[in-house]
């Protein structure tokens, strides 16, 4: 009963706080007018009655705090008093309040920013049952060096047929579709998958259901929606189950919608890949159920991404070890198979793999910029403290405790911390924004970052650390306080802060200098490393050329192998569309090809005739087709030989130009004119040698290269590619009119500069660098204010031994190199700590530069004057500041 009646007490104390201390007050009176009026009754006066009864009780604050002691509750009452206190102080402070609050807005707010990015790419769910547990199957070609190749289908069933260690395996390929039937044709995303691949990763619709083991043969055009797609196309209308859509001018039936992380990795599983079909990289749009057939997909055909799933208790070195034996047998049973084995690689590291070490690299940056940050607060703070000494030293004598005072400074950081933290996350939520617009679009799940409950309690966390740590360090100053000498010190004398303290200050400014000098090195390295890249020569020129894209559906452009390559009806369609746009004003060179420049394209075995056990061994060989006016379009040169002509068409000869490097690695000697290759079961004579060009990003080197006509192979997708006399996208409009004036139900897509495509194609590259460029001037310029504010401390404190010395004789340019030589003292201790570091450190950046290595002396010569000449600027106020003392002040002072 007692408990239940103490539980009661303290939950109304609590509740009914004012209530309760009116009660309380009402009977502290009570007793003292029972002490006075017994007091009266001994013959004392009124006054002197209440006197004693005041005496005798010893003071009623001292019984109301032991009552509320009694109730458990003495702690809020203080702990309000303590927050009360220390907003109050903020607001006295404005100058200092704002300072601090901003530093710690700008470092937390960043690695909030950098937090919600690394949590949703890597450390969030995955939308896959058991992601662990899924695994890419690459082939790998002994000839050409290759590891990440697509699959055959005939190879893929074989595996699904003998393995034992894999639970199941699926495919998956790129095909865009053009839609029509309402409205202007519209290009869309499209994948094409076996019907097991979304029931192997796990993936529930969210409407209607997922493909049937029975569906995708030739001519069953069933698909899936994807959620992006139905919910712009559709207003996420689940009647679209059901219904059928115009795909390619083929009528397909709408089975189900798929959620829009189904998609998640396939355009970095393309990236990946040493050759793949092409695929947009837009939002999946269209899932087309396919069974592939061993006639239509031969075993020399290799366009098909393959995903599998471990069979339990398996590891990946045990499914390796079964399917390179499969592919053993496969090789020396099959002569397409020749070299061929297989490379088994966990889907979660083809996905994030390539991402992890930028967003890790940015993840410590953020870090140092936080521990800089916090390095500059707790020189503000310890100033603050060292001019409160006298406060805390008055408070002390007066009989408050030590813990009490502890406590409240615990508070004031708490509520300076928080305050910083809060303007923090409002600095994180607005600039996410900005921080997904500038990363490149094949970031998986970049779309999901967020500041969520997850990165709030990240941030939380982040804020009790850095609120403990501001919390102790005045109590550990305060513990090597000299009451008596503080106590002495007159009002207008500053109490000094002592050498112990001063070094402690001077060892935080070094510290942030050095974090400082590690991200200056970082990012000089990374953008160093960019700037290389911006500057290689691509081997074409994007200066106003503009490329789009466009299928041509079968139904009315059959590509009929039985008579190929005399496909009239692709043919015409190309030479109709290069003579339209040729006519236009402003158009200076046109071409048509199977992909732009930077597209990686396709590889081919190939033989050279009269060399064929030589070739047999060779590398594949990537294969181009296009068009006469593609040297002219993208500026390629010719170097020897002719290039392709209009007289290069389907009757005439096959021919074939070369690359460079081909040309150098093939016919050593000198002599590839004339000389003949032969692929696709067909000979063709090299007439020409053209210059390198750089397919799978300017970052790698060129590969061996051919280039046939167009009308000797016709395409069913083809690229438009103009330069124009101006600006090119003013020709857009002129472009589209004569598309559609050749066939209105086509669709132009992907219509694009080329310029932003090779700029686009380094967009990892320049992410990187641009962002850990921002840390970085952050934290120069925290610790410019930090070296600026430690000597104009030292300055104020030095004022009367500056006086002194220069009454005694000390010239002012005695007193400016003085203090200018102590700030530089420090930067110098903190950029060789940071350079020393740096050296160290860097080699995680290894996998992130090109062109420039992690030692490189010119960046760091060029980040060490740069920090020299900053340090210098903060530290030369202060020291002229030191010059402007007056002597005779400062004797009087003393």
């Amino acid at each position: 009963m007692d408990r239940l009646r103490a539980l009661w007490n303290r939950r109304r104390s609590l509740w009914r706080r004012r209530e309760v201390e009116r009660e309380l007050d009402a009977e502290l009176e009570f007793h003292l007018d029972m002490e006075t009026r017994a007091a009266e009754s001994r013959g004392l006066t009124p006054d002197e009655a209440r006197r004693e009864a005041l005496v005798k009780f010893g003071g009623l604050d001292r019984f109301k705090e032991e009552a509320r002691d009694a109730r458990g509750l003495n702690w809020l009452e203080e702990s309000r008093r303590d927050l009360r206190y220390s907003l109050r102080l903020l607001a006295a402070s404005p100058v200092f309040s704002a300072a601090a609050i901003l530093t710690l807005a700008l470092g937390i707010g960043a690695n909030t920013a950098i937090f919600s990015v690394v949590d949703a790419v890597l450390l969030a769910d995955s939308p896959f049952a058991e992601p662990d547990r899924l695994v890419m199957v690459w082939e790998t070609d002994r000839a050409s060096d290759t590891f990440h190749e697509p699959a055959s289908w005939p190879d893929v069933a074989d595996f699904r047929e003998r393995t034992r260690t894999l639970a199941g395996i699926g495919v998956v390929a790129g095909q865009d579709y053009t839609l029509s039937g309402e409205g202007d044709p519209e290009r869309v995303t499209g994948l094409s998958v076996t019907p097991n691949l979304l029931q192997l990763l796990g993936v529930r619709p969210l409407a209607g259901r997922l493909f049937e083991e029975s569906e995708g043969g030739a001519g069953d055009l069933v698909v899936l929606l994807g959620e992006e797609f139905w919910r712009a196309r559709f207003a996420a209308d689940p009647g679209v189950v059901g219904t059928r859509l115009l795909l390619n001018e083929q009528p397909a039936i709408v089975v189900g919608v798929v959620p829009a992380d189904a998609d998640l990795g396939i355009r970095q599983v393309h990236e990946r890949a040493d050759y793949a079909p092409a695929f947009s990289g837009a939002d999946v749009a269209i899932w087309r159920a396919i069974r592939p057939s061993p006639e239509f997909f031969p075993r020399q055909t290799h366009p098909f991404l393959t995903l599998a799933r471990l069979a339990p208790g398996v590891s990946l070195a045990v499914a390796q070890e079964d399917l390179a034996a499969i592919a053993a047998d496969l090789e020396a049973q099959y002569p397409e198979n020749a070299n061929r084995g297989v490379n088994l690689e966990a889907y979660s590291e083809v996905v994030f793999g390539p991402v992890r070490p930028a967003l890790f690299v940015l993840l410590g940056a953020v870090a140092l910029v936080l521990l800089v940050t916090c390095a500059n607060v707790a020189n503000l703070l310890l100033a603050r403290t060292a001019a409160r000494s006298r406060e805390v030293a008055v408070r002390l004598a007066l009989g408050a405790g030590a813990a009490r005072i502890r406590r409240q400074f615990l508070v004031e950081s708490a509520v300076l911390t928080g305050i910083g933290a809060g303007t923090g996350v409002l600095l994180a939520y607005i600039g996410l924004e900005a921080l997904v617009a500038l990363a490149p679009a094949d970031i998986p799940r970049l779309g999901e970052a967020g500041v969520d409950l997850r990165v709030l309690g990240y941030t939380t966390a982040l804020a009790a650390a850095v609120a403990l740590a501001f919390g102790l360090l005045p109590s550990l100053q305060l513990g090597r306080m000299n009451l008596h000498d503080t106590l002495k010190a007159q009002g207008g004398r500053r109490v000094s802060e002592g050498r112990r303290g001063r070094r402690f200050r001077s060892s935080l400014v070094v510290a942030e200098v050095a974090l400082a000098v590690m991200l200056v090195v970082g990012a000089g390295l990374l953008l160093r490393s960019f700037w290389q890249l911006r500057n290689v020569d691509p081997g074409f020129d994007t200066e106003r050329v503009l490329k789009a894209q466009y299928q041509l559906p079968g139904s009315r452009y059959p590509r009929d192998f039985s008579r190929y390559p005399d496909l009239p009806e692709i043919n015409n369609f190309h030479a109709r569309f290069l003579d339209a746009v040729r006519a236009i004003p402003g158009v200076e060179a046109v071409t048509i090809a199977g992909g732009h420049p930077l597209d990686q394209g396709f590889t081919n075995s190939f033989l050279i005739v009269g060399r064929e056990a030589e070739s047999q061994d060779f590398p594949e060989i990537r294969t181009r087709f296009l068009t006469p006016g593609y040297l002219e379009t993208l500026g390629v040169p010719l170097l020897e030989g002719r290039f392709i002509t209009d007289g290069d068409d389907v009757r005439a000869p096959l021919v074939v130009v070369i690359n460079r490097t081909a040309a150098d690695r093939y016919f050593p000697d000198g002599r590839a004119i004339g000389q003949q290759i032969r692929f696709w079961g067909a000979s063709r004579t090299i007439v020409g040698i053209i210059g390198d060009e750089k397919f799978k990003g300017i970052a790698e080197p060129t590969e061996p290269a051919s280039y046939s006509p167009l009308a000797q192979n016709p395409l069913q997708v083809a690229t438009l590619m103009i330069r124009a006399q101006g600006d090119p996208l003013t020709l857009v409009s002129a472009i589209r009119r004569e598309f559609r004036a050749l066939d209105p139900q086509l669709a132009l897509f992907d219509i694009e500069p080329l310029e932003a495509t090779l700029v686009n194609s380094i967009a990892k590259p320049r992410f990187t660098a641009t962002l850990l460029a921002l840390f970085a001037g952050l934290a120069i310029f925290l610790a410019v204010v930090g070296v600026h504010g430690v000597l104009s401390y030292t300055v104020a404190q030095r004022r009367p031994e500056v006086g002194i010395r220069m009454a005694l004789g000390a010239s002012r340019g005695d007193v400016l190199r003085s203090v200018f030589g102590e700030g530089m003292a420090l930067a110098g201790i903190g950029i060789a700590l940071g350079l020393l570091a740096s050296l160290v450190g860097s080699r995680v950046l290894s996998s992130l530069v090109f062109g420039v290595t992690t030692t490189d002396p010119a960046t760091y010569g060029v980040v060490t004057a740069a920090v020299l000449a900053a340090a210098a600027f903060a530290g030369l106020l202060p020291a002229l500041r030191a010059t402007r003392v007056d002597p005779a002040n400062s004797l009087r002072a003393e």
